[in-house]
């Protein structure tokens, strides 16, 4: 039996072991609105004889890929869009890895590389080497080769959502949350790509990494790349020739400008490069995970503006990075007092001495919204036909009073029921159905279905 044949059915087999819950266990892993990706030859499967795992190539013979998918045993890389179809795909052996942990003694950023025994015949996907993270409702796609809602892993799909924001794990990293019910990631995206459009063309953003509660309940976690560039790049000098992505080394001919070249060692250093990562530039005024002062450095591309989201201290010049009880993202804030007021759009939270975006006014459940107001907790502001209402939020159709409907999302609400038309005009003269136990079999149990919902703890995907 051929490697590729044995590798493609012992997938098979895992994926079966993987699968199936167990008798009484409630069915919900699915990945809902996904659909094969045979055009995105640049994700790679991982065969590392303990899990499913996904991979990018971003250079000749470079895999990016999650931390928790390398084990100390022989690794393989396929590219194939399907594993059970007929062909050798590209089966390509690991001959040295690293993860982000062993390159910094002991730092948390669940990544890791991975360099190939030859280069396949494949264009590296370019990625994010600069930040910040992308804004709320931003779109994302997800590749990888992980479990759908109709079969195990084995086949190269995505699944287009948007980012929900982006936040510190202490274990994983920086990492962007996205996803939608029904949309997300599952067991085998690991390493994956996350891809995001800019004024370029797509760019792998994040690499997937692990979920909240269940497949396709909407919270899914990426690992940013931009924060931990250093690592990639260090790892392109010394195993890679000098190329077209960001190592340090300018190259000419490529079929985008090289950011090495315009932003080099020449001798000059250019304001113009992205986020000030001129290597003649001041060190502390380029990019390198720390805001610094603007006494000294009044452009430093690490820097967020006050007001913006923030993911730790370093990226506030003033080291404040704050949150309210109307803003749980955090965001750079200021000191301020009687005598040192806070700018404009904030004002000044006298007990903590610091500077917070202003309060709006409180409106309750049903009442009109817009940017001026902040609905009471346990609402949202969701459109409703032409305008735009506080609406309660639901995790459940049990959440929702009588005349509404849980609509499930990024953030689910009770959406007002339509009114019903009957075929038969404005009433009914057919015979009235008997009024027992047996005419609402149907709707109690799907509540009961609902009621019986239960969130699972945060789970690796690979």
């Amino acid at each position: 039996m051929s490697r590729v044949t044995a590798l493609s059915l012992s997938v098979l087999v895992f994926a079966a072991c993987l699968g199936e819950p167990g008798p009484g266990v409630r069915r919900h892993d699915a990945i809902v609105g996904g659909a094969p990706a045979p055009d995105d030859v640049a994700v790679f499967f991982i065969d590392n004889d303990a899990g499913v795992c996904s991979a990018t190539l971003i250079a000749p013979r470079t895999l990016l890929t999650a931390a928790h998918c390398v084990q100390d045993v022989p690794m393989f890389a396929l590219n194939r869009a399907r594993l059970d179809t007929p062909g050798d795909g590209g089966l390509y052996a690991v001959v040295k890895r690293v993860t982000y942990q062993q390159a910094t003694d002991g730092g948390a950023a669940d990544l890791a590389l991975l360099l190939l025994d030859r280069p396949p015949p494949v264009t590296p996907l370019p990625w994010v080497w600069w930040g910040p993270p992308p804004a709320e409702k931003s779109p994302v796609r997800h590749v990888g080769y992980g479990r759908t809602e109709t079969a195990p892993p084995g086949e190269r799909r995505s699944v287009a959502t948007v980012t929900s924001g982006a936040v510190e794990n202490h274990t994983s990293g920086m990492v962007l949350v996205s996803g939608d019910f029904g949309k997300g990631l599952c067991f085998g995206d690991s390493g994956g790509p996350a891809l995001a459009p800019t004024d370029a063309g797509e760019r792998l953003i994040a690499v997937n990494s692990f979920i909240e509660t269940a497949c396709g309940a909407g919270v899914s976690s990426s690992v940013l790349v931009y924060p931990y560039r250093r690592f990639i790049e260090g790892w392109l000098a010394a195993n890679e020739d000098a190329g077209c992505p960001r190592d340090g080394r300018c190259v000419q001919g490529c079929a985008r400008e090289d950011p090495d070249c315009r932003c080099g060692a020449d001798g000059v250093c250019r304001p113009e490069c992205p986020e000030n990562d001129d290597p003649d530039c001041p060190d502390e005024c380029r990019v390198d995970g720390v805001c610094s002062p603007r006494t000294m450095c009044p452009s430093d591309g690490d820097c967020i503006a006050e007001g913006r989201p923030c993911l730790s201290e370093g990226q506030c010049a003033s080291r404040l990075c704050v949150s309210d009880p109307q803003n749980a993202q955090r965001y750079c804030s200021l000191n301020c007092s009687a005598a040192q007021p806070c700018p404009q759009l904030m004002s000044c939270d006298e007990a903590r001495g610091v500077c917070v975006l202003r309060q709006l006014p409180l409106v309750s459940e049903g009442a009109p919204c817009d940017g001026l107001v902040k609905c009471a907790a346990g609402t949202a502001c969701t459109e409703v036909g032409v305008e735009r209402r506080c609406l309660r939020t639901c995790t459940s159709q049990a959440s929702c009073l009588s005349g509404t409907q849980c609509r499930f999302g990024p953030v689910s609400v009770c959406m007002p029921m339509p009114a019903i038309t009957l075929d038969a005009g404005a009433t009914w003269s057919g015979p009235l159905a008997p009024i027992g136990c047996t005419t609402v079999g149907g709707p109690w149990s799907l509540a009961l279905l609902l009621l019986l919902r239960r969130l699972r703890p945060a789970r690796r995907l690979g």
